[in-house]
């Protein structure tokens, strides 16, 4: 239930399309791509921006490549500042 960056966060929108092949274009994720739900409460891989930041830039082996060769710094500060939206709208949503 924490803010979001939503100006970021609306810049971040149009970069998460290649998010959506495996997350899916709502962000719910596909289990059977190991792709989790980013619009829930559950945070496998740490909570936050930075968290975000972070498993944008080097990925998982085998599960999600890095992206800090595609992206610039600002391009994945604003996919991030999204990604983090998507929880946020969905805890609004759900109250």
């Amino acid at each position: 239930g924490s803010a979001h960056k939503s100006i970021a966060a609306e810049a971040g929108r149009s970069k998460f399309g290649t998010c959506a092949a495996c997350h899916g274009a709502d962000g719910k994720g596909n289990p059977a791509l190991g792709a989790p739900n980013l619009t829930d409460k559950v945070w496998l891989h740490g909570w936050g921006e930075a968290a975000i930041v972070a498993m944008i830039n080097g990925g998982k082996t085998n599960m999600m490549p890095a992206f800090d060769e595609r992206l610039n710094a600002e391009q994945i500060h604003v996919l991030a500042a999204y990604v983090l939206s998507l929880s946020q709208t969905s805890a609004v949503a759900a109250k």
